[in-house]
């Protein structure tokens, strides 16, 4: 497995940048990580395996799971962590400016404006529905924006993906596949290093 180190760049932006240039490629991309951030990266061709302690597995995590979870797109995702706060990231959400805009009120408004910058603009024009998401929205948009940019993956760091990285896919199933992976990762995960497994 590869490990790649870049200075000055969070591991979850080299991943971020490796997965675009890995879809380019025409490859479909698993990543294997606890952090929610991976989550904005969901699609048909991007998958999440997250760890599950308490279960002692790890699980896939699709753009199907996704779905039936949130009950709306995983392009939301970045959309929704930046209205609800991310504890582990120090960013705290808009329920703690604004109690009473919670959970069920922002996947309403997300399913109905798709981002949150069409959702400020909704509030800009005054076209939010509920009169206190309307006047949280307008009240607080410079610090929902303020959010975005510190909870969104950048996709520009200074990484260029060699062939050598990626590999063409048996025909073992996912259970093989991830247990291969997690016997592989096991003694070569640190801090510094970041570990993917792209298949096609």
């Amino acid at each position: 497995m590869q490990v790649v180190k870049i200075n000055g760049y969070e591991a979850d932006d080299v991943v971020a940048t490796l997965t675009d240039q890995v879809l380019q490629r025409g490859f479909r991309v698993v990543i294997g990580s606890p952090d929610k951030d991976f989550k904005q990266l969901i699609s048909e061709d991007v998958q999440i395996v997250m760890p599950m302690p308490e279960f002692g597995r790890w699980s896939f995590y699709t753009l199907k799971h996704y779905m039936a979870q949130y009950n709306c797109d995983p392009s939301s995702d970045l959309s929704f962590r930046c209205m609800m706060g991310d504890d582990v990231d120090g960013v705290p959400g808009i329920q703690k400016l604004a109690p009473g805009f919670g959970r069920k009120t922002a996947l309403k408004l997300l399913k109905k404006h798709g981002s949150l910058e069409n959702l400020l603009n909704a509030a800009a024009t005054r076209t939010v529905a509920k009169s206190y998401a309307q006047d949280a929205l307008t009240r607080h948009a410079d610090y929902l924006r303020k959010n975005y940019e510190v909870l969104s993956l950048r996709r520009d760091a200074d990484v260029r993906l060699e062939e050598s990285w990626l590999f063409k896919r048996d025909s073992s199933n996912d259970s093989v596949v991830l247990s291969n992976f997690v016997k592989t990762l096991k003694g070569t995960h640190n801090q510094s290093g970041i570990g993917c497994v792209y298949s096609q």
